[in-house]
């Protein structure tokens, strides 16, 4: 019998499809507009100390929307540490409007990639990520693109 759940497994080879499996995978992601439910949680030096409770109150406010639901393909949760103190969480969601949630649109084109590990190498991770962003830009300015056209290639 197949059990509810609330998001496929995670298949981190989905996050590798940009680095040609060649070195450093990445993948690149473009959004416009996509809507994300907004809350937050306190933090103790970037880590954060409630991110489970901000998650149930993110996915109660989806899921108290009888017309909003988690986009079971694309589910993303974004964490945008403001300052050592706080968090922004930002939960993804199939519509742009959640009665009683704070639902904030994102667009622009995203390098992620997928890590695994313990959250203390958060620190080499993002060094990693800014390397990584380096990298191919200037990659692909020395095959004669600009920023504008890596943009526009994806």
């Amino acid at each position: 019998a197949m059990c509810d759940e609330c998001c496929p497994q995670f298949d981190p080879s989905s996050y590798s499809d940009d680095g040609n499996g060649i070195g450093n995978p990445y993948k690149l992601i473009t959004w416009n507009e996509k809507p994300f439910v907004k809350d937050g949680t306190w933090c103790f030096y970037y880590i954060p100390l409630a991110f489970g409770r901000a998650m149930t109150r993110a996915l109660k406010k989806i899921t108290d929307d009888t017309g909003a639901e988690l986009p079971r393909n694309e589910l993303m949760v974004l964490s945008d540490c403001k300052s050592p103190w706080y968090s922004n969480i930002f939960v993804s969601v199939a519509k742009g409007e959640v009665e009683g949630a704070e639902v904030e649109k994102i667009s622009g084109v995203f390098m992620a990639k997928a890590f695994e590990g313990d959250y203390s190498n958060i620190g080499h991770r993002v060094k990693e990520m800014k390397e990584l962003v380096k990298e191919t830009l200037e990659k692909k300015a020395h095959e004669g693109k600009k920023v504008e056209d890596v943009i526009m290639d994806v």
